[in-house]
């Protein structure tokens, strides 16, 4: 069932929409141009930041009527 929210919400989810793009986009150019001992661990947590944050703007855009 279908939800009306609020515009403000829908600008919330593509924000979060977009800042997990732009922040795997960023993590992935930073290890590829500077050395870093931990890239493995980096990729983990940025991994599941972007999901959660990717999960919670796709959620909140399907409650659109």
């Amino acid at each position: 069932m279908k939800k009306n929210i609020s515009k403000g919400w829908l600008v919330f989810a593509t924000w979060l929409i977009d800042v997990s793009k732009y922040l795997m986009t960023g993590v992935v150019l930073s290890t590829v141009f500077t050395d870093i001992e931990s890239r493995a661990l980096l990729y983990v947590v940025s991994g599941i930041i972007c999901a959660i944050m990717l999960i919670f703007g796709i959620v909140i855009k399907n409650q659109e009527k």
